[in-house]
C-alpha cells in the first residue's frame, strides 16, 4: 500500500465511463430517458461517510456529472495520492469500469483498488479473477466494510468482501448480514459532493437523494431489490430522517428530495408518522417517492400531499394480468387504475413505469400495452426494457432460451433493448417503445394538463424545453 504520513486517504470515484444512475438496484444510462434526471451517487456518499467515521481523509468526485475526462482523473489521482480508491461500478458499464481500475493501477501502482456495485454480489470471483487491477470487491451493504477497511482491519476478518491475497489467490469472505439499525449509519457525505449537479427533472431545482428505508418483500423476476437490500423492509426512525432533512436544508439549502427506497409506502403507520412530523416541524420541502399500486390509501396520500409530496412513481410494469403473474409482480391491473385515480384526486402527480420486451412479448401484447397506457393516463410515463441482471430469475430464463449469451452484459439498459423476444427483434422493440411514448406524449389533453400544473414561468419554460427534447427524440425514425 502507499506509505503515507497522517490519516489514510480514500478517493471515492464515479469514473468517467458514462452518465448513469449508479444505484445498486437501479443501473441505467440516462441519455435516452427524458423523465429521469442524473442522481447523486448516494451509495458512494454513504461509503465516504463511513470512511470519514473511521478517521480517513476522503474525497469524492462524480466525473461524468462534472463533465470531466480521464486526464482530469489522472491529475486528481496524482495530486491526492490516495491509499485507497473506491470505484462505483454497474453491470451496464462494467467493462469500462474495469478499465478505470487499470487506469488507477497505472497511475498509483501501490494503491488499494476497491469496487462496489450489485454485479459483485454474484460475479465477484469472476471479476477479480479476470481483472488483476482490482484488490477488493464490496458486496451487499458496504458501509461497515468501508469503516473496517479504513480502520486497518485485516481483509480476512471483514465480512461481505471478496479480495485478492498477495499470492494472487481470490478469497470470498462470508456475507455480511443486512444492517438492522439504519440509524447507526453516518449520513451520506454531501459535503464532499457537488450537489448543484443533481436537479429535479421538471423544475431544474437542486435535488438530493435521501434513503428512508431498505428492502422489499416482493420477488419480481427482473429486480435486484432482494439481492441488494434483502426481503425485509427496514425503515429508519422518523427522527433520524428528519435530522438528515434539516441537515440538507441548513447546510446546503436543499429542499427537494427523492426519497429512495425499494418500497416507500409499505408501512402506512411509519409514513403517517413521518408526514405528521414533517408538518409539525414546519419543514418546507418537496419530495418524490415510489410505491406499488396496492400499498397506498387515500388517508396516506392526503398526509403525503400535506407534507410536500408532489409525485409518486408507480412500478405498474404491465396492463396484462398474465404478464404480471409471470413476472411475480403480485399485483392486479385494476389496482393500477385505482392508484392513478387516487393520486389525481388528492393532487399528487403519478409517474408510471411500464415494461416491454419480456421473452413472451409479441406485436399484440405490446400494442395492448400502448392502449393500456393511454387508458391509464398517468401524468408521466416511462417505458423500459427488462435487463437480465446477474442473479435474477430473468437472467436464468433468458440464457436458457438463448436470448442472451452467458457472460454477456450489454452496455445499454432500460431505454434500449438488449435482447430480442421469442417473437420480436431488437429493432421491432425499439420502434414499438417510440410508438407507445409518441402516442402518449403527443396528446393535446396531456400537454394542456401538464402546462396547467406548472407553478411559475420558469417551470413552464423547463417543461417546454424537456417536452421539445422528448418529442424530437420520439419523432426520429
Amino acid at each position: 500500500m502507499n506509505s503515507s504520513f497522517g490519516r489514510r486517504k480514500v478517493f471515492c470515484v464515479v469514473p468517467p465511463t458514462g452518465r448513469l444512475v449508479r444505484e445498486d438496484r437501479c443501473q441505467t444510462p440516462i441519455e435516452n430517458l427524458k423523465t429521469i434526471a442524473l442522481r447523486p451517487p448516494v451509495d458512494l456518499m454513504y461509503a465516504a461517510g463511513a470512511f470519514e467515521q473511521a478517521g480517513a481523509e476522503v474525497r469524492l468526485v462524480d466525473y461524468p456529472a462534472e463533465g470531466w475526462d480521464w486526464q482530469r482523473f489522472a491529475k486528481d489521482l496524482n495530486e491526492f495520492q490516495p491509499n485507497d480508491v473506491l470505484l462505483s461500478c454497474t453491470t451496464v458499464s462494467l467493462y469500462k469500469d474495469m478499465q478505470s481500475a487499470s487506469f488507477v493501477r497505472q497511475h498509483l501502482p501501490t494503491a488499494r483498488v476497491l469496487v462496489k456495485g450489485a454485479h459483485f454480489n454474484v460475479l465477484d470471483l469472476e471479476v477479480l479473477s479476470a481483472h488483476s487491477s482490482v484488490d477488493v470487491a464490496l458486496r451487499g451493504e458496504i458501509e461497515k466494510a468501508c469503516y473496517e477497511l479504513a480502520s486497518g482491519v485485516e481483509h480476512a476478518l471483514v465480512p461481505g468482501i471478496s479480495w485478492r491475497r498477495q499470492d494472487g489467490q481470490v478469497v470470498r469472505n462470508p456475507d455480511r448480514p443486512f444492517e438492522t439499525d439504519l440509524d447507526s449509519l453516518p449520513f451520506p457525505a454531501r459535503h464532499l459532493t457537488n450537489n448543484a449537479l443533481y436537479v429535479r427533472p421538471d423544475t431544474a431545482e437542486v435535488q438530493t437523494t435521501l434513503v428512508t428505508n431498505r428492502g422489499c418483500p416482493f420477488h419480481c423476476v427482473y429486480c435486484l431489490a432482494n439481492q441488494v437490500a434483502g426481503t425485509k423492509n427496514r425503515y429508519r426512525s422518523v427522527l433520524n430522517v428528519l435530522d438528515e432533512i434539516r441537515f440538507c436544508i441548513e447546510r446546503f439549502g436543499i429542499r427537494n428530495f427523492l426519497f429512495r427506497s425499494e418500497l416507500f409506502t409499505q408501512n402506512e403507520k411509519w409514513v403517517l408518522e413521518f408526514c405528521e412530523a414533517v408538518q409539525a416541524s414546519k419543514l418546507d420541502i418537496a419530495w418524490a417517492c415510489n410505491s406499488r399500486v396496492d400499498t397506498i390509501s387515500e388517508r396516506m396520500l392526503r398526509a403525503m400531499k400535506a407534507a410536500g409530496c408532489w409525485i409518486v412513481a408507480l412500478g405498474v410494469e404491465s396492463g396484462d394480468q398474465a404478464t404480471l403473474d409471470r413476472i411475480a409482480k403480485r399485483a392486479k391491473v385494476d389496482d393500477a387504475f385505482a392508484a392513478v385515480k387516487l393520486l389525481r384526486s388528492v393532487g399528487i402527480r403519478s409517474s408510471v413505469y411500464l415494461m416491454i420486451g419480456f421473452p413472451w412479448d409479441n406485436l399484440q401484447s405490446i400494442e395492448a400495452q400502448r392502449s393500456f397506457a393511454l387508458k391509464l393516463d398517468p401524468d408521466v410515463l416511462e417505458v423500459f426494457y427488462p435487463y437480465p441482471f446477474p442473479g435474477t430469475a430473468l437472467r436464468a430464463s433468458a440464457e436458457e432460451q438463448k436470448l442472451i449469451a452467458p457472460g454477456y452484459f450489454p452496455e445499454q439498459a432500460y431505454s434500449v433493448p438488449v435482447m430480442a423476444t421469442n417473437f420480436l427483434s431488437i429493432d421491432d422493440l425499439q420502434r414499438m417503445r417510440k410508438r407507445i411514448l409518441r402516442s402518449f406524449y403527443c396528446r393535446p389533453s396531456l400537454i394542456a394538463r401538464t402546462l396547467r400544473q406548472t407553478r411559475s414561468p420558469a417551470e413552464m419554460m423547463n417543461y417546454i424545453q424537456v417536452g421539445a427534447a422528448q418529442l424530437k427524440s420520439l419523432l426520429v425514425a
